[in-house]
C-alpha cells in the first residue's frame, strides 16, 4: 500500500493532465527510457496484442552493464522517435495497458517528487503542459500542503552542504517571494535576489538562527537601480550569450540552433544595437505578460531544483549567478528567437521555453553556464 504524505506543492500540481497526442514536442522524443528491472518485468511479462509484443521485442533492450535501477531502456529509433509511439502520438503500452505499466520515469515525468528534507512535488517546466498551465494565471504562483501518495522508487540520499538550522524550505519559499515582489521589474528582483543570498549567506556562515527567523519573517525590501541599456552592454551580452550557445552546443542540438539562429540575427546586422531595442519592444508587445510568464518559470524552476540549496557543492552566489545565466539565456532566445518568427506567439514561446528547460532541469546546464558567466 503506498504511504500518504503531507506534500508542499504549487497549487497548479493537481490541475496537471497530460495532453497525450496533442503535444507539439512529445516528451519522449529523442530521450532513451530507462526501466528498472521490476518496471522491465512488469510490462514484458503483461498480456498484450501482437502488436505491442513486437514493438516491446524490437524496441527494448537490456543494458550492457545492467544494474537494479537501470536494467533496459527503449531505444529511440533513427529518427529519435520513440517506437513504442502509436501515429496519433500516443504510447502504445499507456493506451493498451494503463500507466502503471510504464516505467517509472513515464510514469512520473513531468512530475518531480521529493522525500528528503521534507515531503514536495512539483512539475517541470520542460513540459509545454506544465507552461500553457501556468500561463493561465496571472497572480504570483501559489503554495499548498496536501496529502499525497506516489508510485516513485526509493529516494537517494541528498547531499547537504548547507546547514540551514532546519529552516530550509522556509528560507526557500522566503527566496521565491522576493522574485514575486511586482513591484520591482523582473530584472530589479533578480538583483534583489542576489542582495537577499548574500545576506543570507552571511546569517548562515555564522549559524545565527534567531537573525535567521527574523530575516525570513519580513519581507526583503532591497530595490536596485536600474540603468539605461548601452551598446556597450549589448556586445559584452552578445559575447556571453556566445559562451552560452557554446554550452548548448555540446548538450542540445534543437536548442542550439534556437540560440544560433538569436545570435545571428544580431550579430550579422550593421546596426546590432538598434536592432535589439525593436527586437524587444516588439516581443514585449507580442505577448504583453512576459514578465509574469517568466516570473512564473523561474518561480516554478526555483521550486522544482530546491533552489539555492541544490545537491551540489556550490556557494549562493554560484547559485545566483546560475539561476541569472537561466533569465539571461531565455531573455536572449525569446527576443533573438521570436523577432524571426512568422507567429512570435505563446505556443512559439512555449516550444521555445520548453525546450530550454529540458536541458536545464535535466542537466547540469546552469551549473556550467554559471561557469561561463562567473
Amino acid at each position: 500500500m503506498k504511504e500518504v504524505h503531507d506534500y508542499l506543492m504549487p497549487e497548479y500540481f493537481s490541475k496537471f493532465v497530460c495532453k497525450m497526442g496533442k503535444c507539439r514536442s512529445a516528451c519522449c522524443v529523442g530521450w532513451p527510457i530507462t526501466f528498472s528491472v521490476d518496471d522491465f518485468f512488469r510490462l514484458t511479462s503483461s498480456e498484450c496484442s501482437p502488436e505491442l509484443r513486437r514493438r516491446m521485442d524490437r524496441g527494448i533492450r537490456v543494458e550492457l552493464s545492467p544494474t537494479p535501477e537501470r536494467y533496459a531502456q527503449i531505444a529511440p529509433r533513427y529518427d529519435g522517435q520513440c517506437p513504442m509511439r502509436l501515429s496519433d502520438g500516443r504510447c502504445a503500452v499507456h493506451a493498451e495497458l494503463g500507466e502503471d505499466k510504464l516505467a517509472t520515469v513515464c510514469r512520473l515525468y513531468p512530475r518531480g517528487i521529493r522525500t528528503q528534507g521534507g515531503c514536495e512535488c512539483s512539475c517541470a517546466n520542460s513540459c509545454e503542459a506544465v507552461l500553457e498551465l501556468m500561463f493561465e494565471q496571472d497572480a504570483p504562483l501559489g503554495f499548498i500542503t496536501q496529502p499525497m501518495s506516489f508510485d516513485a522508487p526509493p529516494a537517494q540520499p541528498r547531499a547537504v552542504f548547507f546547514d540551514t538550522m532546519g529552516h530550509e524550505q522556509e528560507i526557500r519559499l522566503w527566496l521565491i517571494g522576493v522574485m514575486q515582489q511586482r513591484t520591482l521589474s523582473l530584472p530589479q528582483r533578480i538583483m534583489s535576489l542576489g542582495l537577499a543570498l548574500e545576506r543570507l549567506e552571511q546569517v548562515l556562515d555564522v549559524k545565527d538562527e534567531r537573525t535567521l527567523t527574523a530575516l525570513i519573517a519580513q519581507r526583503w525590501q532591497a530595490a536596485p537601480p536600474l540603468f539605461d541599456i548601452t551598446q556597450a552592454h549589448l556586445e559584452f551580452g552578445l559575447d556571453k550569450a556566445r559562451a552560452l550557445v557554446a554550452l548548448l552546443g555540446e548538450r542540445s542540438d534543437s536548442l542550439r540552433q534556437y540560440g544560433q539562429e538569436a545570435l545571428d540575427y544580431f550579430e550579422l546586422s550593421e546596426r546590432p544595437f538598434e536592432k535589439y531595442m525593436v527586437s524587444r519592444i516588439r516581443f514585449e508587445n507580442s505577448l504583453p505578460k512576459w514578465e509574469i510568464w517568466f516570473e512564473h518559470v523561474l518561480v516554478n524552476h526555483m521550486f522544482f531544483e530546491q533552489f539555492p540549496f541544490q545537491d551540489r557543492p556550490d556557494s549562493l552566489w554560484d547559485e545566483f549567478v546560475a539561476i541569472s545565466a537561466v533569465y539571461a539565456l531565455l531573455r536572449f532566445l525569446s527576443i533573438g528567437h521570436l523577432a524571426q518568427s512568422k507567429c512570435g506567439c505563446e505556443a512559439d514561446f512555449v516550444d521555445m521555453v520548453a525546450a530550454a528547460f529540458r536541458l536545464i532541469d535535466h542537466t547540469d546546464f546552469d551549473r556550467y553556464a554559471s561557469r561561463a558567466l562567473h
